[in-house]
């Protein structure tokens, strides 16, 4: 799930203003008083809250459906364990978590920024300065993330906060260590075997695979496309549609930054072991600007040039300055 306003949109398109299974909104949870709600998705909502200090904080409650399941409230203890493993510079600190509530509860810091799935919608695609400090900042994210040993699983547009500080990486409600390896049986839950988003998923996500971080490399590349161009890689349609686009075809590049291409390509690679590492990705976003064209081939240099560039080397090899006569390129 996600927090749009402030703390995202539940699914990328989607409207996270819908009504939810529970009759009437809450106005307290714990010590949190409940002001407005924020988004929704697949677990549960979540609102803007003040804590007992007055201080406001992002509250993810749990759907009562989903909150009678003891495995349910496991995941939202996964969730708060894997966010607190993060560096917290880059996601939205967790503050509290109570699975033992009648309606089980995350307390997250409150990060007053729009997503950037929101960003794109209002205003349209970033600029290329922009584009590079997203690309930057999403690839120190997950550097932190990977280092933790966590892989995020559902990198997507609404799950990007663009603090005034900077944008964070929000959402771990499916992320999974890399410690934990097991295999979650998903149809206790009823749900689908994919985890992810679809239009974000990596190949091996969208064959139902065992993923690893390289999963989180492909969805960065997926993410910049929307950025730059705001379209989606792998374009909309049916999931079945999309999936087998992501798994068989390239990405639709039309339009998206030239110096950002060939990271992107080579991310969004289709076999997993392809990809460069997060660290990589990195230590070449350093050596880019966006502010510069792309190199222009030049022409060759005529003699003269060359015979202009030269002539001090031989004229004055010491710092001596010679006479005209000791000059053997004068005519």
């Amino acid at each position: 799930m996600s927090h749009p306003s402030g703390h995202g949109a539940a699914a990328d398109g989607a409207d996270d203003r819908r009504p939810g299974p529970g009759s009437e909104a809450p106005t307290q949870v714990g010590p949190y008083r409940l002001l407005r709600r924020l988004g929704a998705g697949g677990m549960g909502t979540v609102y803007l809250g003040v804590n007992p200090a007055g201080g406001q904080v992002a509250v993810k409650l749990i759907r009562p459906d989903l909150a009678r399941l003891a495995e349910f409230r496991a995941r939202l203890k996964q969730e708060a364990d894997n966010a607190r493993r993060v560096a917290r510079f880059c996601t939205a600190a967790v503050l509290d978590v109570d699975i033992n509530a009648e309606q089980p509860y995350l307390i997250t810091e409150f990060v007053d920024g729009p997503t950037l799935a929101e960003a794109v919608a209002g205003r349209g695609p970033l600029s290329s300065a922009e584009l590079h400090q997203l690309a930057v900042s999403m690839t120190t994210a997950l550097m932190a993330i990977h280092r933790a040993g966590i892989v995020h699983r559902d990198l997507k547009p609404s799950n990007i906060l663009l603090s005034r500080l900077g944008p964070k990486v929000i959402d771990f409600g499916i992320a999974r260590a890399l410690d934990t390896a097991t295999r979650l049986d998903l149809d206790r839950y009823g749900a689908d075997h994919q985890m992810g988003t679809p239009a974000f998923m990596a190949p091996e996500q969208a064959r139902g695979e065992p993923v690893t971080s390289a999963a989180d490399v492909f969805a960065w590349g997926g993410v910049l496309i929307y950025a730059g161009t705001g379209r989606y890689p792998f374009g909309g349609g049916s999931t079945p549609g999309l999936l087998f686009r992501t798994v068989n075809e390239p990405p639709a590049l039309d339009g998206f930054e030239d110096s950002l291409r060939p990271l992107v390509e080579e991310a969004m690679r289709k076999v997993a072991a392809d990809r460069p590492r997060a660290e990589e990705l990195y230590a070449r976003l350093l050596d880019l600007r966006a502010d510069e064209p792309a190199a222009v081939p030049q022409p060759p240099l005529s003699l003269s040039e060359v015979t202009a560039l030269i002539r001090p080397l031989i004229t004055n090899p010491r710092g001596a300055r010679p006479g005209p006569a000791a000059d053997p390129l004068t005519p």
